[in-house]
């Protein structure tokens, strides 16, 4: 994975987390300016671990069907198809078969681990984006004139979206802001 920004925030106050990012390829980055980044930032940092102990089962919950919408959906199958539990990989029940319950939502790749296949939905970029609009109430971008920098600002609809950036975080991100197709 190739980082793209540094990310820093000075902490939350209220419904608000303030911080800036610094371009990992050099001048004249691209800072998207949608309130999707904004949320793509929430989720990288609880995902890197900032603050998870902080942030309640329901908020870690929806981060993650955030991932699903974003990333597509990780399906753990058996050798014949069937769907099973991602913790316990135990088929499910009752019994589903993964193709056909899943059909034309696959991407069509696959992975293995151990004896056990892995299927991918596509992204929901749609559905994302919808999601955007319930979690964050605005987003500020402001880049600085050298294209390396900028300030940032993100105001949630629920400070339970925030649990998780009561401290300074630091960390690096792949995410740009853009949605998946």
């Amino acid at each position: 994975m190739t980082y793209l920004f540094d990310v820093i925030t000075w902490g939350r106050e209220g419904n608000t987390v303030d911080g800036r990012l610094t371009s990992l390829i050099g001048r004249d980055a691209r800072f998207h300016r949608g309130p999707e980044f904004a949320l793509q930032l929430l989720m990288d940092a609880w995902f890197q671990g900032f603050g998870a102990g902080d942030i309640d089962a329901g908020t870690a919950k929806e981060f993650e069907e955030c991932f699903e919408l974003f990333l597509g959906k990780r399906v753990w199958i058996d050798g014949k198809g069937f769907v099973l539990d991602e913790h316990t990989k135990q088929p499910v029940e009752p019994k589903v078969n993964a193709y056909k319950a899943y059909e034309g939502q696959l991407d069509g790749s696959a992975g293995a681990w151990g004896k056990y296949t892995i299927l991918t939905t596509k992204p929901r970029g749609e559905d994302f984006r919808r999601r955007t609009e319930a979690i964050i109430a605005a987003f500020r971008m402001e880049p600085e004139g050298d294209g390396e920098h900028a300030d940032f600002s993100i105001e949630v609809t629920d400070p339970r979206y925030l649990a998780h950036m009561g401290r300074h975080a630091s960390f690096e991100t792949a995410f740009t802001g853009h949605l998946p197709r």
